[in-house]
Parts: structure tokens; C-alpha cells; sequence
């Protein structure tokens, strides 16, 4: 019988079977993706892809360490997010001494295909700036959260933070979240009526 859970393919992965990779990639290929966006928006399409690519090497070299002890979506979560944090550091000094023009980089959202401008376009754009004025940190722990439906303890193990630092960026997120510009466009959207 072919495993169907994500535990069972995550078993069958650290056994050495290639083929629960493949099934893996295929059910959680565009979450990863809609993850790393959440968390770098600033990366281009081409980051997107291959940041999603690495991930999933990540999952195949630690499947032997893998423990039922959390979520498989959050745990795979975690990679996305500790990736997508090892990018910008990468990423930094180039951008910063090189003096990169991002302004010419394609949106990370890009690689969705994207619809006719409407409310529903209007709102995902608000909410995409609103997660940008986020820090990294805030944007890690909020979508971990409200994504996700992760606890404050299981965060702080994913991200190898302390539950009070997770608790404290949660906070500060929501509160920044309420208090922005793009929260008064948030509202004036939602209070129309979406076609």
C-alpha cells in the first residue's frame, strides 16, 4: 500500500525512497513558494524557484532526523522560513555594496498568474505592502501563526527562538499591522463590495 501522510512519505524519504520527495514536492510545492514570498517579498522569480528547489533538498538530507513531535506543514515552514533568512543575508551585501537597482527586480508574487485588476488584485496588494512594512522577524512568526495555525512554544522550536520573543513579534506585528497607512486602504477596500 502506498503511504498516503506526510509522516508515512517523510518515513519512506529516510529510507531512501526518492519517490515520497516527488509526492511531497508535488502537494506542498506552491505553499513553499507562497511561504518564501510571505517571508522575502523582495526576492525575484528566478529566488523564488530556486530558494523552493533548496528547500526540498533540505527535506530529502534531513528526512532521517525527522520526528512526528510538530506539524509537517509547519515544520517544512520553518526550512522556508530559515532559507528564505539565509538568502538575505547572502543577498545583503550585494544588494547593499553593489548597489543593485531592486526596483527592476519582478515582484516574488509574480510567479502566481495574476488576474484582471479588481478588488480581490487591489486587496492582495495592500496586504503584500502591509507584510513588507512588517520586520523579517513580525512577517516569520505572523504567517507561522495566522497561516499556519501554529502555537507560540512550536514557533520558538521551528525558528529557534525563545515562546517570549514569539510573543513579543506577534504583538508588535499586529499592533504595526493596525496602525499602518495600508491598514485605512485595508478597510476602505473590505467595505466595498468585492465583485
Amino acid at each position: 500500500m502506498a503511504p498516503t501522510t506526510d509522516d508515512e512519505l517523510m518515513s519512506c524519504l529516510a529510507a531512501g525512497d526518492a519517490g515520497a520527495l516527488g509526492e511531497l514536492y508535488r502537494r506542498y510545492d506552491r505553499m513553499v513558494k507562497a511561504a518564501l514570498c510571505q517571508f522575502s517579498p523582495e526576492m525575484s522569480v528566478a529566488d523564488v524557484e530556486e530558494i523552493a528547489q533548496d528547500v526540498f533538498i533540505a527535506v530529502f538530507e534531513m528526512a532521517h532526523r525527522y520526528r512526528k513531535q510538530a506539524k509537517f506543514r509547519g515544520w517544512l515552514y520553518g526550512i522556508a522560513a530559515r532559507k528564505a533568512r539565509d538568502w538575505r543575508r547572502k543577498t545583503w551585501v550585494r544588494r547593499r555594496l553593489l548597489s543593485e537597482n531592486t526596483a527592476n527586480t519582478s515582484p516574488a508574487m509574480a510567479w502566481q498568474k495574476s488576474t484582471s485588476p479588481s478588488k480581490k488584485t487591489q486587496l492582495r496588494q495592500v496586504l503584500r505592502q502591509m507584510l513588507s512594512s512588517l520586520s523579517q522577524r513580525q512577517r516569520e512568526v505572523l504567517v507561522l501563526h495566522v497561516v499556519e495555525g501554529l502555537k507560540g512554544h512550536e514557533i520558538a522550536a521551528l525558528l529557534g527562538i525563545r515562546p517570549q520573543t514569539v510573543r513579543t513579534s506577534l504583538h508588535r506585528a499586529k499592533k504595526r499591522l493596525l496602525e499602518s497607512e495600508q491598514a485605512k486602504a485595508w478597510r476602505a477596500l473590505i467595505s466595498e463590495k468585492l465583485p
